[in-house]
């Protein structure tokens, strides 16, 4: 049997989108201060401090949910106080609409579409799946975006929860963003896609959460394969995976068959230097936690320095197992 004639259906291939995929790191940075300036003067609130908040407010969800995060900085600081709630919702309205203008700008790395065209023909069978920390609505709007929908067959996304705020006030708001969220994910055609899933933000990455309920979805019971930009999340979610097949078997695949490799997206890290990504971090200290020590080892299938080297590399991984299957 010719390789390219391999069928795959019980492996799958975990992506992540920002920094991956999409070239995320210098557009956040420069959206979000520049939106955060702008809306910290509606408010009267100094930059740095409304920067901040946004940390705190993103640590219980994701730094890439955007819906009700003003509301939620807004009833930190109880601005409500001082300011009316019509000029909140103004904020919020303009911070929304900014990010939709600027979301239209987001660029996927050269020669995405053509390597994942070449995955899907290389290898049958093989479900594409993004795994992603961003919530499902962001990414659903980012694959439609980027022209990536039609490529992928499976999300697994974050969950976006209304925040639960005390003042009455702030309901409208909420509602309007709400329903905003419900209209455009009927825009977006997704009928096609095997897997659908939004999960709480407390299962993000490193939690294998994600990588669990895929593989238990679709039967996964050959080959796992992530790919991500850092150790710190996609390495450690492969780490914990690991860890709950051997003590807790709560992977529903075969557990003396189905395994795990990450491949380390390398190309996704041009920038961590970037200017503005830099003045980002002195803002929210947050974000470099991604480059801190880890506190164990991470196994390293492949680094990929650029993104035409994923194709060979998942072939490596799969047909070198089968390789050694027919040889035995």
């Amino acid at each position: 049997m010719k390789s390219h004639q391999i069928r795959h259906e019980q492996s799958v291939l975990l992506l992540d989108m920002d920094n991956t995929l999409t070239d995320t790191r210098a557009w956040f940075a420069d959206f979000i201060l520049q939106a955060t300036e702008e809306v910290s003067t509606l408010l009267k609130e100094e930059h740095r401090s409304f920067n901040q908040l946004f940390a705190d407010v993103a640590q219980s969800t994701t730094l890439h949910e955007y819906a009700y995060v003003i509301e939620a900085i807004a009833s930190k600081l109880k601005k409500h106080r001082s300011i009316s709630h019509r000029s909140i919702e103004r904020a919020s309205r303009g911070f929304w609409q900014s990010f939709h203008h600027a979301h239209r700008q987001i660029k996927i790395y050269d020669g995405v579409h053509e390597v994942l065209v070449s995955i899907r023909k290389r290898f049958p069978g093989l479900r594409l799946v993004i795994l992603t920390d961003s919530p499902e609505w962001v990414t659903m709007e980012r694959l439609a975006l980027t022209g990536l929908m039609p490529l992928i067959d499976g999300v697994v996304a974050i969950r976006t929860d209304m925040p639960k705020l005390r003042n009455r006030g702030y309901q409208r708001g909420l509602k309007v963003r709400h329903d905003e969220i419900i209209e455009r994910m009927s825009q977006i055609d997704r009928r096609h896609l095997q897997l659908q899933m939004a999960i709480p933000a407390a299962y993000a990455k490193p939690s294998s959460a994600g990588v669990e309920l895929a593989a238990r979805r679709l039967n996964a019971e050959d080959k796992l394969i992530i790919v991500g930009d850092k150790e710190s999340k996609e390495g450690l979610a492969a780490e914990n995976w690991r860890q709950n097949k051997a003590d807790k078997a709560k992977a529903e695949c075969s557990l003396e068959q189905c395994s795990i490799d990450f491949i380390k997206a390398d190309w996704g890290n041009y920038d961590l230097d970037h200017h503005r990504y830099r003045e980002l971090q002195s803002h929210i200290p947050s974000l470099k936690a991604g480059s801190a020590p880890l506190d164990r080892e991470v196994r390293i299938r492949s680094t990929a320095a650029s993104l035409a080297q994923l194709p060979e590399l998942i072939a490596e991984i799969l047909y070198g197992r089968v390789q050694e299957a027919i040889a035995a």
